[in-house]
């Protein structure tokens, strides 16, 4: 007899807990998690907090916290939390036990590897009795985003080669002669555009004479990058890490354009996340700038809104002239070629570079040791 009434009371006892907790677990428990920045550098080290805080007298025996956030953003470690790795996406758990009135912090650091915008949307809270015989579940919004931003790679910009598709000439002092300050004459020599020449300089001395222009700091340079990663492409980008790398190329142009004082914009053929159209930000100085080709660059999309040669066709309908204007592109074709000569017909200094050049460039001057680069003024 004493047997059955102890069944019965445990019975009772575990029956009163279940629907005490069920009622009452997830009861005035508050949930926060944001980054400590809002904007940060591709592979630059951040932080997310974590604050629970439990206020009421009654414990929570456990609780899972459990959101989906995007693969990108690398933890740094996984003590206090379990993490499920997807292509694109990650589930990420956390486990606390909290007595009554208690506030737990925890700090978990990230680094995020690749540009993007993130945010913080949702999070799951589950928690249940002593025996989780019933459980419970709570969604809480949550609203913190994060803009990571290219990381710029450096490049000699007063030393890069002149394309091939264009002469095997390279500039030495930048990357584009400046098309309308003429300081004179000289020889012709291969790779010059016969749009160049001086017809009465060549006519005086029985030789090709060709303008010879002036190096100025009043410079203004439209970076453009091809999103096209082929091609063959049609509206979604396959290599990805291709266009990136071109993105990570763009920074880091614009941003030593800009630190010498000169004036830089950025274009491509692909949106931002509050647009449908191409993207495009005419040069101009400063950091200001420089923050606001950032903002375009973080939330670039890789889906292509215009094949290059038609958003080159319209940038010169459009009466875009005066620009020396720098194409990072993965192909070169003749419908291309044909674009960018509209767009020197209208006094734009037009230079294209395919990413292998980048590369090679890029290792080949990496190698040279005590070496500085400068944009002369």
């Amino acid at each position: 007899m004493i047997i059955f009434w102890f069944i019965v009371i445990s019975i009772g006892i575990v029956g009163l807990q279940s629907v005490i907790f069920k009622k009452n677990v997830l009861r005035k428990v508050e949930y926060k998690r944001y980054f400590t920045d809002s904007t940060c550098f591709q592979d630059e080290h951040i932080n997310m907090i974590e604050v629970l805080e439990n206020r009421k007298r009654l414990p929570i025996p456990w609780l899972y916290v459990e959101s989906s956030l995007e693969a990108s953003l690398q933890f740094s470690g996984q003590d206090n939390f379990s993490i499920s790795r997807g292509e694109y996406d990650q589930n990420h758990g956390s486990f606390f036990t909290l007595s009554g009135y208690q506030r737990i912090r925890r700090t978990h650091g990230i680094t995020p590897r690749r540009r993007g915008i993130y945010s913080l949307r949702t999070v799951t809270l589950t928690s249940g009795d002593l025996l989780s015989l019933n459980r419970v579940s709570q969604q809480i919004s949550l609203n913190s985003t994060i803009k990571v931003y290219p990381k710029p790679i450096p490049l000699p910009i007063g030393h890069l080669p002149y394309h091939s598709w264009q002469g095997d000439h390279i500039v030495k002092r930048f990357i584009l002669p400046d098309p309308f300050v003429v300081a004179g004459t000289r020889p012709y020599q291969y790779g010059d555009s016969l749009r160049h020449v001086n017809w009465k300089a060549t006519a005086r001395s029985n030789q090709m004479q060709v303008h010879q222009y002036e190096f100025t700091a009043n410079r203004k340079l439209l970076v453009v990058v091809n999103i096209e990663d082929n091609e063959e492409m049609w509206r979604a980008v396959t290599n990805i890490e291709l266009i990136e790398r071109l993105i990570n190329y763009a920074a880091g142009i614009t941003e030593q354009v800009i630190s010498q004082g000169m004036e830089a914009g950025f274009a491509a053929n692909s949106s931002g996340v509050d647009s449908s159209e191409s993207t495009l930000l005419l040069p101009a100085a400063g950091q200001g700038q420089w923050h606001a080709i950032l903002e375009l660059m973080a939330g670039l999309q890789l889906i292509r809104t215009e094949p290059l040669p038609d958003m080159l066709v319209r940038l010169s309908k459009e009466g875009l002239s005066g620009y020396d204007i720098l194409i990072l592109s993965s192909y070169w074709n003749e419908a291309t070629a044909e674009a960018a000569q509209l767009l020197r017909l209208r006094q734009n200094a037009v230079l294209a570079l395919h990413m292998d050049e980048l590369e090679n460039w890029q290792e080949g001057e990496e190698e040279q040791d005590d070496t500085h680069y400068s944009v002369p003024s």
